[in-house]
């Protein structure tokens, strides 16, 4: 076969595992085997089975009488049609091959996390001790040797297949959807069930994960470097659009410097590879985060330069206005993309239109508030400086509990965690 052929019979291909969960024995061989082959740290599983079980105790005259039911499902990465995962990345350390596997280049990573939020399969996993995301890579290496995955191979029941997506729906229908899976067109997950005869209970009746704990990511980090990044770079932009319309943007300049230099150090913070920080801009065609990243440093650089120009008295008034007015639009652009970054159709606790009204309403309530306490102080007012300061405490308080809640809702929003 010439080379080109190759590559075109990739392209065609779509490898996809298949889980026949009515004779699935939860017996986790296939979860040992994975974890075994690539040498997973503890608290990371690439593969996992999760205990879905239903059901309880009725009373019927003088007798109880159970109806509990239970089924078994083997799960890993779905290496998806439309891998969130892989647009999300701003370093594009993670991407799609042409046979449909997705892989993530390590390399790449920044440890951002920002891949384990989009996913909701939770496939995608964070090393804390490397500092990097991991994830499942369909064996890769044994299917390019025409092998089975490890996985696969392990299964003594033989529930578990690999193949592709077309042939596996062809033999054994489309079943993708199954409690607790989430909605398939979200990512178009590479995935056949054969349901249990249960399925359909757990589907219409009160169902949990029994083994949750188990299957349930570790907490990689505490998001509190995100909180005060969003949250300082927020007053910021506030800040300044506020001194703007007040004509005081060149007593106000030198501050909000300081505060987004301030915030850019606190992001990093949550990087578990701060060095490859550099690589966030890959993904600016598909990645509200690397937009994000970007405006930061735009917003920064302008307000930074308008210090100097200021300081030095260098150019006209007229031009350092037009540069402030173009700062502003760069800071509102911030603002928005951080809410874009969190407008994930996989979370649908943040994927809601309060997420960027409540970061706008955030960056003019903290930025007015330090623009009035400041403005109070340079005129002599020391009374109402100190009632502002009080109040955007009491604010920035108030701010930092709810962002605190934001994240974690939004992690616990994602199925099937």
């Amino acid at each position: 076969m010439f080379p080109c052929d190759s590559v075109a019979k990739q392209l065609m291909t779509q490898n996809a595992f298949y889980l026949d969960s009515s004779a699935c024995s939860g017996c986790k061989a296939c979860q040992a085997a994975c974890k075994d082959k690539h040498n997973l740290p503890v608290g990371i599983l690439w593969r996992r089975v999760y205990e879905v079980t239903g059901g309880g105790w009725t009373r019927r005259g003088p007798a109880w009488v159970s109806d509990v039911f239970a089924y078994n499902l083997s799960l890993a990465c779905n290496h998806c049609a439309r891998p969130i995962c892989v647009e999300v990345c701003p370093s594009q350390a993670m991407y799609r091959r042409g046979d449909g596997i997705v892989l993530l280049e390590s390399d790449k990573c920044l440890g951002c996390q920002y891949c384990s939020w989009a996913c909701p399969y939770g496939a995608p996993q964070y090393d804390a001790g490397a500092g990097r995301m991991t994830k499942c890579t369909l064996c890769a290496d044994n299917i390019d040797v025409g092998k089975p995955p490890a996985c696969v191979a392990a299964c003594p029941l033989r529930v578990l297949d690999v193949g592709d997506l077309r042939d596996l729906q062809a033999r054994h229908g489309d079943g993708r959807v199954i409690f607790p899976l989430p909605d398939t067109h979200l990512t178009e997950p590479a995935l056949v069930i054969k349901p249990h005869s249960q399925a359909e209970r757990a589907a219409r009746e009160p169902a949990r994960v029994g083994n949750a704990e188990e299957v349930s990511q570790r907490e990689a980090t505490q998001e509190h470097a995100l909180v005060w990044f969003t949250l300082l770079a927020q007053t910021a932009v506030g800040a300044f659009c506020t001194s703007l319309v007040l004509n005081i943007w060149a007593n106000m300049a030198p501050v909000i410097a300081l505060t987004m230099l301030l915030a850019m150090i606190a992001s990093l913070f949550h990087l578990g590879t701060p060095a490859n920080a550099w690589r966030a801009f890959a993904n600016l065609r598909s990645s509200w985060l690397s937009r994000e990243i970007l405006f930061t440093v735009l917003f920064t650089g302008a307000v930074v330069i308008l210090t100097a120009l200021q300081s030095l008295d260098v150019g006209t008034d007229e031009n350092r206005q037009a540069l402030a007015w173009a700062a502003t639009l760069i800071g509102l652009a911030l603002v928005y993309s951080m809410s874009r970054v969190y407008r994930l159709r996989t979370v649908p606790a943040w994927n809601r239109w309060t997420t960027p009204a409540s970061f706008f309403l955030t960056a003019f309530v903290l930025g007015g508030l330090a623009v009035s306490a400041t403005t109070a102080l340079a005129t002599g007012q020391v009374v109402l400086s100190i009632v502002f300061a009080g109040a955007f405490a009491v604010a920035l308080a108030v701010a930092v509990r709810v962002r605190s809640r934001f994240y974690a809702v939004g992690r616990c929003n994602r199925p099937p965690q």
